[in-house]
């Protein structure tokens, strides 16, 4: 894809800019809305690859400030992405998908970085609005939008808006169009420390932590620990936008692979995964920038099989015109 000068002034002035806040973000803590405006990558259509680097708190996707386990959407970094072109998206049509995070040398790489993506369905997406709390600040790393049903749900005190709940930015309820309850949560990847988060949902990465020693996920099952190369299922079963896959972790890199994914719009949301307030000896007190490299891509059209029903059917059908010519045959 061929970018003109004047976009890509305008992409790498936009790219200093959003690296000069997330440090700033990382050093202050501000109780004041935070205007979240996610970027929008190219789109991500058959063979395509979008990537993007920069920089992002070590620890705002699981946590940042006094409370912890909760992500903090305001020193986390955003970006939206379309699968599939007008047309795919009219056909439904379904792609394999591969989300890279990654550290990106230097000498402060992201050493644990995490991800989770949702979608808006079909619908252009729309992050909300900030409600005076800088989007209510906690979201949840595995639910969707507006009425997701969390154990904590984000009371008053842990992120400023009881009745927005801890995605309500996310959702209807705060403004956005991230389909709302589960159903608006595809998938994650942890590279770091597994955790309890705000909703009471157990949080599977690389690592077992002081919250979640067993390292077992809510939704990927258990798995040894370490997981260095595992495969684990971190994706939402009960959406309808995604047919399913896994994540692969290792030190430094988190990758979700994602089989089937449904054109439409997908938000992603990553940092740095710092959990349980330094109970691990992370050193999470130090929430400094650490630089990052985000790879999305398209390996093309997903290769869906036929479900069991339509074989068997098929089978019956073959069976009849069998019966029916032998029968034939006889009279």
């Amino acid at each position: 894809m061929k970018i003109n000068n004047t976009n890509r002034v305008n992409k790498t002035l936009h790219k200093a800019i959003i690296a000069a806040l997330s440090v700033s973000a990382t050093l202050i803590y501000s109780g004041q809305a935070a205007a979240i405006s996610p970027s929008s990558l190219p789109v991500l259509t058959a063979g395509a690859v979008d990537n993007v680097t920069g920089n992002a708190p070590k620890r705002a996707w699981s946590d940042y400030g006094t409370n912890n386990n909760y992500g903090w959407t305001h020193t986390a970094q955003f970006r939206i992405f379309q699968v599939g072109n007008a047309a795919d998206l009219l056909a439904g049509t379904r792609f394999d998908v591969s989300v890279d995070l990654k550290g990106n040398g230097g000498s402060t790489p992201m050493t644990s970085p995490a991800f989770t993506i949702w979608t808006s369905g079909t619908t252009p997406l729309v992050t909300g609005a900030a409600n005076g709390h800088g989007y209510g600040h906690a979201w949840s790393q595995v639910r969707g939008g507006y009425g997701d049903g969390g154990v904590a749900d984000d009371p008053a005190g842990k992120g400023g808006n009881a009745a927005l709940g801890s995605n309500g930015w996310l959702g209807t309820g705060g403004g956005g169009n991230i389909l709302d309850g589960h159903d608006g949560w595809i998938g994650y990847a942890n590279a770091g420390f597994s955790f309890v988060n705000g909703d009471g949902d157990l949080i599977q990465g690389l690592t077992a932590g002081a919250t979640n020693s067993t390292n077992i996920g809510q939704y990927g099952g258990g798995a040894s620990d370490p997981l260095n190369g595992t495969a684990i299922t971190n994706v939402n079963g009960s959406s309808a936008y995604v047919n399913g896959g896994s994540a692969t972790l290792s030190a430094g890199e988190a990758i979700l692979n994602l089989a089937g994914l449904k054109a439409g719009y997908y938000l992603i949301g990553y940092a740095g995964a710092c959990a349980d307030n330094n109970a691990n000896g992370q050193a999470c007190a130090t929430a400094g920038a650490r630089s990052y490299n985000l790879t999305i891509s398209n390996a093309g059209v997903s290769s869906v099989p036929l479900p069991g029903a339509v074989w068997l059917f098929g089978s019956a059908l073959a069976g009849f015109t069998a019966f029916g010519r032998r029968k034939m045959a006889k009279g």
